[in-house]
């Protein structure tokens, strides 16, 4: 079975083991994706531009990008060799673009027969259709094949209904 997991860069070790016990990896194949959202880097010229009234230097604009692909290489070899010693080959994809949409395409073109990614919210209360984020939302919408979404902790159990409600 080829998986497509989309690793962000908080917690992909964790991610995988939890998909494990879902999903035996073992003899399994894994698209590792960390997608680089460079609109969130146009917002953020935006608004340093309300503050600030020149644009960020390039060189410093470079050390960003060379940070972020850094970092993402760094999360994709850890998954990596998580992924191995669950037992699944394992591919890594460094990407840039709108996060939702690129893993619905590498989906695609990988021909995956699914694709795992992790809700914003982390299941620490919030619940309903915004708690999951923008690109889980998108990727449930669009993936060309099923979706397991995962928090990465189990949401808090519902009290007990309060009295006069």
């Amino acid at each position: 079975m080829r998986v497509l997991v989309g690793i962000d860069l908080r917690g992909g070790t964790e991610l995988l083991q939890r998909l494990n016990r879902l999903v035996p990896l073992q003899g399994g194949e894994l698209v590792l994706a960390h997608v680089i959202d460079n609109g969130a880097r146009g917002e953020m010229d935006l608004a340093r531009a309300r503050l600030v009234h020149r644009p960020i230097p390039r060189h410093h604009l470079r050390q960003v990008d060379e940070a972020e692909r850094e970092a993402a290489r760094e999360a994709l070899e850890e998954a990596a060799r998580v992924a191995q010693r669950l037992g699944a080959a394992a591919e890594t994809v460094v990407a840039e673009g709108e996060p939702g949409r690129v893993l619905a395409i590498l989906a695609a073109r990988r021909a995956c027969q699914l694709a795992v990614v992790a809700a914003r919210s982390g299941g620490e209360g919030e619940v309903g259709p915004h708690s999951i984020g923008h690109t889980a939302r998108f990727l449930l919408d669009h993936s060309p094949c099923p979706v397991l979404l995962l928090r990465r902790s189990a949401p808090p159990p519902p009290g007990p209904p309060r009295p006069g409600r």
